[in-house]
């Protein structure tokens, strides 16, 4: 008997001798020895020359480990437990040192060959139970090997490793498509310098990571792809649309934009400044003389007046001696009659007529301005008052502010300012009367 120190090798005859023992129906196992040169491939690089017992059990954990087809596990692990029996037979070592050369504990490793020698041996089951029993490092049990019962049993080892009754001899392994894959695994970790269970581990688990990374990005790469062509297909259907249908949007072609009031910048400074208004010594201007230099005394003079139309008699006045005095709800009372422009008048007056789309606007940028320039009404007419049409403002500006104001008010072209004469009461001093008409459009 060998020591326990020293370690089982294995040759080429040696697993030969296994695969005679193990009695495998190769042309079953090869599918009528159609892939028989693969199940030769995967013998040759699995039993590989001088190898140790613990290194042939290490390439049947690694490969348990690593196929994941129940049908090929099981034959593996069914193959494993032949080879153990085998060499127990065939070596002659005791469980002790069978189970130190694997490198797996006493009691694991009896629990093994009690199940095979049973089988083979049924007659003899209670002697096989009570040796092949180890339930502590005492036990005496473990020094039992192959020709004690030889010698207890009268027995001969001269058997086939496998019984009539077994499938897993004739399992046809190679249809399996995981077998090619494996052999090829095998070809390329058990070829190496060296076989190293927890490095190759390690290369596989890093291997799966990468995988399970690669297909997370091609899934976030597919699907910023199909966000993006459903975004193109919407844009492009939506450009298809448009083309195609076409939908009415009013065009407010009459609204005039100079008409918009806007912030005061340094183009509306440079418009002020430009504008042309006649007001220098406007102080000095005495209404008592005319452009001419002729003295103006006031008399009575007969004009033509145009025709009014009355569609009421309640529009008549209800005095007629008093008609040309009366004043109506949008006038002011002037003392004895109301404004008229007259080429013999030398009181300036200023008229100013506006359009507007958006009176409501227009009324707040004058309300601003008038508050800005410190402009007064003209007795009790309110301005901004609201007539037929649109909105009435008579109003007195300061003469220091009235070229400003008058360009403020102006804004653009479309606005337009008349400079009439009259001869009613003269402006109060430094100020200057001006209508606005504020037309809604």
């Amino acid at each position: 008997m060998k020591k326990v120190n020293d370690e089982l090798k294995f040759f080429h005859h040696d697993y030969a001798s296994f695969r005679d023992w193990l009695c495998l129906d190769i042309q079953n196992v090869t599918w009528q020895g159609k892939y028989r040169e693969d199940f030769e491939r995967f013998w040759d690089v699995f039993f590989d020359e001088d190898l140790t017992l613990f290194e042939i059990s290490k390439r049947f954990y690694y490969i348990i480990d690593n196929i994941h087809v129940g049908p090929l596990e099981s034959w593996f692990t069914w193959l494993r437990d032949k080879f153990i029996c085998f060499v127990f037979i065939s070596r002659d070592v005791s469980i002790e040192e069978l189970a130190s050369n694997l490198h797996q504990s006493e009691r694991d490793t009896s629990i093994l060959l009690r199940s095979f020698f049973v089988e083979v041996f049924p007659q003899h089951e209670a002697y096989i139970n009570e040796h092949f029993t180890i339930n502590d490092i005492l036990s005496g049990n473990r020094n039992v090997s192959a020709n004690q019962l030889v010698t207890d049993l009268g027995i001969d080892l001269a058997f086939s490793g496998s019984h009539n009754h077994e499938i897993l001899t004739s399992m046809e392994v190679t249809l399996y498509q995981e077998w090619i894959y494996f052999v090829k695994k095998m070809e390329k970790d058990f070829r190496g310098t060296s076989f190293n269970i927890s490095r190759l581990k390690l290369r596989d688990n890093l291997s799966s990571k990468m995988q399970s990374l690669a297909q997370i990005f091609a899934f976030i790469g597919v699907a910023i792809f199909l966000i993006w062509a459903i975004e193109f297909a919407n844009r492009t259907y939506e450009k298809y649309l448009s083309d195609k249908i076409s939908v009415y949007e009013p065009q407010f072609r009459w609204e005039n934009e100079g008409l918009k009031f806007t912030e005061e910048t340094i183009a509306d400074q440079e418009q002020i400044a430009q504008f042309e208004l006649d007001i220098k010594d406007i102080e000095n201007v005495d209404d008592s003389e005319n452009f001419l230099g002729e003295t103006l005394e006031d008399e009575e003079r007969d004009e033509v007046e145009s025709e009014v139309v009355l569609t009421s008699i309640d529009t008549l006045p209800r005095d007629i001696s008093s008609a040309d005095r009366e004043q109506s709800s949008f006038e002011e009372d002037i003392k004895g009659g109301g404004y008229r422009d007259s080429r013999y008048g030398n009181t300036k007056v200023y008229r100013v007529m506006m359009n507007s789309a958006d009176t409501n606007d227009t009324r707040k940028r004058l309300s601003k301005l008038l508050d800005l320039y410190q402009v007064t009404q003209v007795d009790n007419v309110k301005p901004g008052l609201a007539v037929p049409g649109g909105f009435y403002y008579n109003l007195y500006v300061p003469r220091a502010y009235l070229k400003e104001f008058m360009a403020q008010v102006k804004g653009d072209d479309s606005v337009i300012i008349y400079e009439s004469r009259t001869r009613t009461r003269r402006n109060p001093p430094g100020q200057n009367k001006v209508f606005i008409w504020l037309k809604a459009i």
